[in-house]
């Protein structure tokens, strides 16, 4: 069974007539990436798994939008490092973003754009809405009633000793300075029958707010994440590898849901990072090395984007390539799913693998790697490889959309060593160097050319092939690849090509006889 079949069926188990909520959590630091996304996708799986058993999902993904901005990502431009201190949603846009649109807003935006391009509509909550709003006061006030114990408990997950002067002057919260904006603020007295806060500024700037009255408070991380367990009653939630390790924020968290919150933690799945294929550092917005979605599924389809993360085990590690690795995984992914569309695949969790993909086993698409060879051949022409396509088999308009655009821009942008180029005039030194039997077959292709243009497409192939006289099989498979590499040495300099037939259809029947004349 695949793991989020696992997950979801003891999700149903524990909470079988109620809706189960599974949430994921973003911060809009800079742009989302492919790494953050397997956030997104390892609740999004859960989330597909659970409506397939009967059960009733509610899918939250949480922006946290009112975290401060702690460093300027080293591909943004346009923001000033005064800005630093200040949450996401108060700074502005960086350079390219629309007149008024907060920093916390641009990429928020950007990343929900792309994950509906692939389908996937979580309810948005935003953090800087909630907090501002009041939602959270009484949580806010419950925390900071026992911030003491809540110090308490994380003495329990550190080695450093306890502080009794730490302890007396601990507040679980960041608190924004009315006047300039910013956190560097230390708190100087709260008067819990009150609610109120005393606070200093580094700037030089003082004041009080009270909790209830339009405070600019945020907890800790720590506090935050399991108080929102409990008001959301999350069931579910994923979590990378750097808050799960022993007494990690997962472990911290849960002692403070249960303990101060009176709340259970969720059912929680720790994720390994996701990794640019030749890099060893782990992918980041801030340092600016990273892949977004948008480039992704410039390349892949949607449906192979899922497959790339539900291949995987959540705690698995992988690297994601744009080179090579590109058509090894649309060919792993076109083999596996006509196996589930023809009924011939047998592995459950390869079935519900596919499943959670949302492929569209109903519609015929090109195989990448034939459409990639097509458009090689042709300069990367998509109008006159979707005809010569279409003259292989009856795909629709969708069906052709919906691969050689991203065949056409990963040839483009990242494999224009693939294009092949159709060689000019006859390759007399090649010729020179063929074995005289694969010589004799060149000539006798040649002729089949020009004396029955009638032949094409498989019956073309046919002819091909019996040009090897042999009929012992190992002796004929051998020397129809020694035939074919000498055909494509001899019209575009490679040892490997498209088939016989279609480099016939681009060539042309002339100019490639004229290739094959020696």
């Amino acid at each position: 069974m695949h793991w989020a079949y696992e997950a979801a069926a003891k999700l149903i188990e524990k909470y079988p007539d109620e809706i189960i909520t599974c949430a994921s959590g973003v911060s809009p630091s800079g742009y989302v990436h492919v790494g953050n996304f397997r956030e997104i996708a390892t609740t999004y799986f859960v989330t597909k798994a659970l409506a397939d058993l009967g059960g009733r999902p509610r899918f939250i993904l949480s922006w946290d939008d009112y975290d401060r901005l702690r460093k300027i990502p080293a591909n943004v431009t346009g923001v000033s490092e005064t800005e630093i201190g200040r949450p996401y949603t108060e700074v502005p846009g960086p350079a390219g973003a629309a007149a008024g649109i907060s920093y916390g807003a641009y990429f928020e935006e950007l990343f929900m754009k792309d994950l509906a391009g692939l389908g996937i509509e979580p309810e948005a909550i935003y953090e800087t809405s909630r907090y501002e709003s009041g939602a959270y006061d009484q949580q806010l006030k419950k925390a900071l009633d026992r911030r003491h114990e809540i110090y308490d408990i994380l003495s329990r997950f550190r080695t450093e000793a306890k502080d009794e002067q730490e302890r007396e002057n601990y507040y679980p919260i960041s608190l924004y300075c009315d006047t300039c904006g910013h956190d560097s603020t230390t708190i100087t007295s709260y008067d819990e029958n009150a609610g109120l806060l005393s606070y200093t500024c580094r700037f030089g700037h003082q004041g009080q707010q009270q909790i209830g009255s339009g405070q600019k408070v945020k907890l800790h991380w720590k506090v935050d994440w399991p108080m929102r367990w409990q008001f959301e009653k999350v069931a579910f939630e994923p979590g990378g590898k750097d808050h799960s390790s022993k007494n990690g924020s997962f472990d911290v968290a849960s002692a403070v849901v249960r303990e101060i919150f009176a709340g259970q933690p969720p059912l929680y799945e720790p994720y390994d990072f996701v990794n640019i294929k030749g890099q060893t550092k782990k992918m980041s917005s801030s340092s600016g090395n990273i892949i977004t979605l948008e480039e992704l599924l410039r390349i892949y389809t949607p449906e192979l984007v899922f497959y790339l993360y539900a291949k995987y085990l959540p705690k698995a590690q992988f690297d994601l390539g744009l080179d090579e690795d590109v058509l090894r995984n649309y060919a792993e992914f076109e083999r596996k799913a006509a196996g589930v569309k023809a009924g011939t695949e047998e592995n459950e969790t390869i079935r519900q693998m596919i499943k959670l993909t949302g492929a569209d086993l109903q519609e015929d698409y090109p195989a990448f790697g034939h459409a990639v060879s097509i458009l090689s051949l042709t300069g990367n022409d998509q109008e006159l490889t979707a005809k010569l396509l279409q003259k292989e088999q009856a795909y629709s308009n969708e069906a052709l959309q919906h691969i050689l655009p991203r065949a056409a821009y990963w040839i483009e942008n990242d494999a224009q060593s693939r294009m092949l180029k159709v060689r000019e005039t006859p390759a007399v030194t090649v010729f020179a160097q063929l074995d005289p039997a694969v010589k004799e077959q060149v000539g006798q292709l040649r002729q089949l050319l020009l004396e029955q243009p009638q032949l094409k497409d498989q019956a073309l192939m046919q002819a091909v092939y019996d040009l090897i006289p042999t009929v012992d099989k190992a002796e004929k498979r051998r020397a129809q690849r020694e035939l074919f590499k000498g055909i494509y040495q001899l019209t575009i300099g490679q040892d490997s090509g498209p088939r016989i037939p279609l480099l016939v259809e681009v060539v042309g029947r002339k100019q490639m006889a004229a290739l094959l004349d020696f």
